[in-house]
């Protein structure tokens, strides 16, 4: 896999090329204008653009490059902790965010996971679950409601996922605990805690999330 990493910093340039060439053949590049010109001439398998960069902010670029290189998957890494920076790249396109600082074994295996699903293709019927306004992209972890995007936590799609998966279903507390954790003992309040933020974030479409006392949840649709 071709990995092109683009960050105009050479201290960062180093340190991807200590931990991941040995996962990847890469092409580091410090100037973004310059980027073009590689392209023009050769192939990569994955884009891993910083955000933040001289004279041309990371979504002009993603813009320029979308231009010519329609299908190129481009992932953001960026310092930067807003939500509004992640879902306007999501917005765009790009087919991940990272926010920095991110574990090198998940860096591997985002990068890989994205270069294997664009190699199949576009998104399939099988790789969507549809209700009403509420679409998620499970190849993405990304939900949608009507036309706003709304990225997830791992938790917070596997949790969605079961449910949407199963409709008028009823899933236990414990079923779900050791489906989110498997053979790790957490407190009841984690499901709430992310239940919360799930149902926050998948409004007015969470209405259909029902809690059923001394049963479990379920997704009524």
């Amino acid at each position: 896999m071709h990995l092109t990493i683009v960050d105009d910093l050479e201290e960062n340039l180093e340190l991807y090329k200590d931990v991941l060439e040995a996962d990847f053949k890469l092409k580091l590049i410090q100037q973004p204008l310059k980027l073009f010109e590689y392209l023009n001439d050769s192939k990569t398998d994955l884009l891993l653009l910083d955000f933040h960069l001289p004279n041309i902010d990371g979504f002009e670029l993603f813009r320029k490059i979308r231009k010519t290189h329609k299908k190129l998957p481009i992932i953001f890494i960026t310092g930067d902790p807003s939500e509004e920076t992640m879902i306007n790249a999501l917005n765009l396109g790009a087919v991940d965010f990272l926010r920095k600082p991110v574990s090198i074994p998940e860096l591997v295996a985002r990068i890989k996971n994205k270069i294997m699903t664009s190699e199949k293709g576009p998104t399939t019927e099988e790789d969507t679950i549809k209700i009403e306004n509420f679409t998620l992209f499970c190849d993405m972890q990304l939900a949608q409601i009507d036309d706003k995007k709304v990225q997830l936590t791992p938790i917070e799609f596997k949790f969605i996922q079961l449910l949407a998966k199963n409709p008028n279903k009823i899933f236990s507390r414990d079923y779900i605990t050791n489906l989110l954790w498997p053979d790790v003992h957490v407190q009841n309040q984690n499901i709430d805690t992310h239940l919360s933020n799930l149902r926050k974030k998948l409004k007015p479409f969470s209405k259909q999330i029902k809690t059923i006392k001394s049963r479990g949840y379920i997704l009524r649709i």
